[in-house]
């Protein structure tokens, strides 16, 4: 998670950065708007210690428990009671579930398509079209784009893509590292500007508008596609 954090950094800071200016920018033509009490502070510590340990490297089974703990006691300091929070956990795992079908779904499927020779097919093909390790990291991203596009969900493009990513990175020597920031950010590019997607039709129900509405502003994802359109052409041929 360490390694996958600082390799993502340097492809999503430079966008994060412009973003922000813009919005800065775009930010007097908005009106005012109403505000009311947000969440606690502490509510955001969770988030934070699960970062900090993630970066440190920090086992992720004692990563995800230490979250769960400060969870818990982050909840009970506002006023959350137990019963609370584990009805929420529930809902939460509840959720994942059609997650986990659609995850095994496709696992059975790369299975079949590698058992009939489609994988090594695919990889003749990018093979053919791409003679460096910058095609074939292209590669890579347009799978996971072209997948996401077609589920509307990027953890299940990154699991599907993820043994055919993994096979071009060894024919190519691209770094694990590499390939998991790639199939990262290139799904969540395609997840953040799709109108279909989970996130932005229950941003646009929130909000009471269309999904298509805020594609206008989603400065954030659409420099991003730059930036890592930038990465990929300006890496080494032979990645370390």
């Amino acid at each position: 998670m360490r390694d996958k954090f600082f390799e993502n950094i340097r492809i999503v800071l430079p966008a994060a950065i412009i973003a922000l200016v813009l919005y800065c920018l775009v930010s007097p033509e908005i009106g005012d708007v109403s505000s009311s009490e947000g969440p606690s502070s502490w509510l955001v510590i969770p988030y934070l210690l699960v970062i900090i340990l993630a970066i440190k490297g920090v086992n992720v089974t004692v990563v995800l428990l230490a979250g769960i703990l400060s969870v818990i006691v982050s909840g009970m300091i506002v006023g959350y009671s137990l019963i609370e929070m584990f009805s929420v956990a529930g809902d939460g795992i509840d959720s994942v579930g059609n997650l986990i079908v659609v995850t095994l779904l496709a696992a059975g499927m790369l299975g079949v398509i590698k058992y009939s020779g489609g994988i090594d097919f695919i990889l003749r093909i990018v093979g053919h079209k791409s003679s460096t390790s910058k095609g074939a990291q292209a590669s890579i991203v347009f799978l996971v784009a072209i997948v996401n596009l077609c589920t509307a969900n990027n953890t299940v493009a990154i699991i599907t893509v993820g043994s055919l990513a993994r096979s071009i990175s060894q024919r190519y020597g691209i770094p694990s590292r590499r390939v998991a920031s790639l199939l990262d950010t290139g799904s969540c590019i395609v997840q953040s500007l799709i109108p279909y997607g989970a996130q932005m039709l229950m941003a646009a129900s929130l909000a009471g508008i269309s999904p298509v509405a805020p594609l206008p502003y989603l400065f954030y994802p659409q420099i991003l596609i730059l930036c890592l359109l930038i990465s990929v052409l300006a890496s080494k041929d032979k990645l370390n």
